[in-house]
């Protein structure tokens, strides 16, 4: 059985192409190489978390997968969660390319904390705020707040799209946890099975390494939140930005 205190970490965005999978994939590698038991759950059907867990060499801490796109009934039941190993005490869920009203239901029962990646384009920016405001008008939120982050994903530092990234992410009253660049790295880990924090020697990875601690350190308050007491409402998700017309 599943540890009773393990958190859920959701990674969602209602846009496709924002970065969810390489989110979630180095974040169950992160939390594998802390120790922890990690289950990571795959809800996308393009299975591309499935797909990087079985490039993941033996020698590498171990992460177990749940292919949820591949159940007919997936909205129906979710017993595969009580048939997680025991000593499971981060799951991770990688969602699909695009979310909507019915699926973002099923989604939000029983996380933890939620991370919403964004691009530095105009297009992710709008898309965004609008995913923003759904979450934070969603009933089971209402009545069950949880946390909720921001990243800022495959930045170029010192770019206009950074510079509105930033301005935009500064107006939320939801906090940017973290800022990943746009390195060639994640995609040749990818396909590898692996995250940074497996291979702190590469000077890219190394780099990245301050960002990812960040974001760890998050999810560690989250636990200690959690554990002290799982039904307080913490953050609650709402945009305050809107783009001049």
């Amino acid at each position: 059985m599943v540890e009773p205190n393990a958190l859920r970490i959701l990674v969602v965005n209602g846009k496709g192409g924002c970065g969810k999978t390489t989110i979630a994939t180095n974040l169950a590698a992160a939390h594998a190489r802390q120790g922890h038991g990690v289950a990571l759950i795959d809800h996308d059907s393009q299975a591309s978390s499935s797909h990087w867990l079985n490039q993941r060499a033996p020698d590498q801490p171990s992460i177990h997968l749940v292919q949820a796109h591949q159940r007919t009934a997936m909205y129906a039941t979710r017993s595969f969660q009580q048939r997680l190993p025991s000593r499971i005490s981060r799951i991770i869920i990688d969602t699909p390319s695009v979310v909507g009203d019915a699926e973002l239901d099923h989604l939000l029962r029983g996380v933890s904390a939620i991370v919403v990646p964004v691009l530095p384009s105009s297009l992710d920016i709008r898309a965004a705020d609008r995913f923003l405001q759904q979450l934070g008008n969603h009933r089971l939120l209402r009545s069950r707040p949880v946390p909720v982050a921001t990243i800022a994903n495959r930045v170029r530092p010192n770019t206009l799209g950074h510079t509105r990234l930033k301005e935009f992410l500064a107006q939320l009253d939801v906090p940017t946890i973290a800022t990943f660049r746009d390195r060639a790295i994640y995609m040749r880990l990818a396909d590898q099975g692996k995250g940074v924090v497996d291979v702190p020697e590469d000077r890219e990875a190394a780099a990245e390494l301050p960002q990812w601690q960040a974001l760890l350190a998050w999810i560690d308050a989250t636990d200690t939140r959690h554990r002290a007491s799982p039904a307080r409402a913490t953050h609650h998700a709402r945009s305050a930005y809107r783009q001049p017309a």
